[in-house]
């Protein structure tokens, strides 16, 4: 009733680059309350069987958060696969928010979060491809930590993987979650997606996502969340990646 939710925005690290065009958007809840963490706002609001009422308003908050700050760039969206499954009439919602304010499909990239142990694949595909018609782009969340990420990935055919962060922290001393990053970034060559590594907190870790060729890295390392947009990194990073 309120709308007391906030916007925040962590950059997405081109590795080529070291720019940052493309952002998550990400929401928390009212700060003097016990929902102003994000999983337990959204569980509160499955409790409560208002998830639907809930994530609209949060793509709401950050889209038109995104557009008042200026952001040039790409935005992520956070959608879960039951809601974008059960969205009926209000299909064409985001769409209709996103030329209320200014801003262009091509700008905002439909991140599934997989949080159910079973999907309708087929449905699924129908809504996806009914969303890249409209000209956004398709990110999985989490790959490797949901019930079936590797089968989204083989039936949405998506534009972006992000990989879990359990995978990238500790990359550097760890051989098997080494190889299976490695294993990942083949298959997103071969298929045309572009892999973006969640959870970087260390230089030695953006130092082994750099080497295995990912394009996009992800973490506390490079940035925080921030109700601003922001724009450079550091320069100790764009030594790193350009020089």
């Amino acid at each position: 009733d309120t709308k007391n939710f906030k916007a925040l925005f962590q950059p997405i690290l081109d590795m080529r680059t070291a720019t940052t065009i493309r952002y998550e958007g990400l929401i928390r809840g009212p700060s003097d309350s016990v929902l102003h963490a994000p999983s337990t706002l959204f569980n509160v609001a499955r409790s409560c069987g208002m998830v639907a009422e809930v994530e609209y308003l949060c793509r709401r908050v950050v889209l038109e958060s995104f557009a008042r700050l200026g952001a040039k760039g790409k935005v992520f969206l956070n959608i879960s696969p039951d809601i974008l499954l059960s969205e009926g009439a209000k299909t064409g919602e985001t769409l209709k928010y996103i030329e209320e304010i200014g801003l262009q499909p091509q700008q905002v990239i439909i991140e599934i979060t997989e949080n159910m142990p079973t999907v309708d694949y087929s449905q699924l595909r129908e809504a996806v491809f009914h969303y890249r018609n409209m000209g956004f782009e398709i990110a999985i969340d989490d790959l490797g930590e949901g019930f079936s990420s590797l089968r989204l990935w083989s039936e949405l055919r998506p534009d972006y993987v992000k990989i879990d962060q359990h995978f990238i922290q500790g990359i550097n001393l760890d051989s098997v979650k080494l190889q299976f990053v490695r294993s990942i970034q083949d298959i997103a060559v071969k298929s045309g997606t572009r892999v973006i590594a969640e959870g970087i907190e260390t230089e030695a870790e953006l130092i082994v996502v750099r080497d295995l060729g990912i394009a996009l890295g992800q973490g506390y390392h490079i940035a925080r969340p921030n109700p601003d947009i922001v724009w450079t990194v550091s320069t100790d990073i764009q030594r790193l990646l350009v020089e």
